[in-house]
């Protein structure tokens, strides 16, 4: 299973990140092709830069807005309603969050009512839906963190000067693991640490967790510090020993309403667990109730069975070892006569014995023609050639 662990040696923010994950081996003319769909205009360049003697790559994202202002609202229904991959969706949409609540908490105001300004701009949601379609593109299937660093000054924002950090980047942090640095400059930004805290779930550790080493990327920030080189470290490998294995957390949970137990799901997978539902049970006297259960990475146990705990109020999470057997899986792009969709295929032994419709992109197209969601299906079906495992596999020999 293919892990990311970051290193903040100078700080964090949105354009290094997407940097260090460029420079780490995602494909920088897929990872833009793919932001096309965002519907934004928008050029991502990258140059090489040599800070302390160590080349980075420094990510710069040019577009026509001048002052862009959006909500949270704005942005989830930018980024949902794209098409992007659940996992690429479910990744933004719970940093964009994060920020969402930090900035209400900081001026009083409801999340869904929060306006972002220089978060909400192009620049911002290219580098934070980004960075997340680059963790896709590498196969990334957990992510950890070192400790933020957290330097002084005055940072320039939208409402004027303020102290750096900003109050937003603590409230994202806040009951995080931190370091302060004696740093006359803002080291980790508020998307920064949106990004790092929704990818990690907010567990920032120097522990990376054993693997074989694949790939390592330096993205470079613009300040000039003072006491470090301003780079972040990405190092993508693949898991190894027990912590490469997979674990089943459960929580039996009779006294939270559904939604919030639904929005515990939505936050697991979206902090990196493999999969995470809800099962119908009766507990004594009767009473109804669910269990919540999530499929996580030996290395992410600890910090998904706490994320449980705190989203559903459980004292206590079940964990055991499990194996499973999984197909290899690939995406591919079918075109139909009203649009795109792609499609999720499976094969065993180099024979493709499934072929799954994305269902953001099949929704997408049967909202935009009016036409029924298992037509769409069928057609995407049949456009990629054919569902029948036996005719894939014949059309392969």
């Amino acid at each position: 299973m293919t892990h990311v662990h970051f290193q903040p040696v100078g700080g964090a923010a949105g354009d290094m990140i997407l940097a260090s994950l460029v420079a780490a081996g995602a494909p920088l003319h897929e990872l833009t092709a793919s932001l096309r769909v965002l519907n934004v205009a928008f050029d991502l360049t990258t140059e090489l830069v040599e800070i302390s003697g160590v080349g980075a790559l420094r990510a710069t994202v040019a577009h026509p807005e001048q002052h862009a202002h959006r909500t949270f609202e704005d942005i989830r229904e930018l980024v949902g309603g794209a098409g992007l991959p659940d996992r690429v969706s479910a990744r933004a949409l719970e940093a964009f969050r994060r920020l969402a609540v930090a900035e209400g908490t900081v001026h009083g105001q409801d999340p869904r009512e929060v306006t972002f300004h220089e978060v909400g701009a192009v620049d911002s949601i290219v580098d934070v839906v980004g960075s997340c379609v680059a963790l896709e593109l590498l196969g990334v299937e957990s992510v950890s963190c070192g400790p933020l660093p957290l330097g002084s000054g005055v940072v320039g924002s939208a409402h004027g000067l303020l102290p750096s950090p900003g109050p937003a980047t603590l409230e994202v942090l806040r009951g995080s693991r931190v370091r302060w640095v004696e740093e006359p400059n803002e080291t980790t930004t508020p998307t920064g640490a949106a990004l790092m805290s929704a990818l990690t779930g907010g567990t920032f550790s120097d522990a990376a967790p054993p693997m074989e080493l694949r790939g390592v990327g330096y993205g470079a920030g613009r300040a000039r510090l003072q006491n470090a080189p301003n780079l972040l470290r990405a190092v993508v490998g693949e898991l190894e020993g027990d912590a490469g294995g997979i674990q089943l957390l459960e929580a039996n949970v009779d006294d939270a309403p559904g939604e919030l137990l639904g929005a515990a799901v939505e936050r697991l997978l979206a902090a990196g667990a493999l999969d995470a539902w809800l099962e119908p049970i009766v507990m004594k006297r009767g009473r109804g109730a669910y269990k919540v259960c999530a499929l996580v990475s030996s290395a992410d146990r600890e910090r998904l069975a706490r994320l449980l705990m705190r989203e559903t109020g459980s004292l206590g999470v079940r964990h055991l070892a499990v194996g499973r057997t999984v197909a290899e899986r690939r995406v591919a792009e079918v075109k139909l006569p009203y649009g795109r969709c792609r499609v999720k295929v499976g094969s065993l032994d180099g024979e493709d014995f499934v072929v799954a419709p994305e269902y953001s992109d099949a929704a997408r197209l049967a909202e935009k023609t009016g036409l029924p969601l298992p037509v769409v299906y069928s057609d995407a079906r049949a456009a990629f050639g054919s569902y029948q495992p036996s005719a894939i596999s014949r059309k392969q020999e």
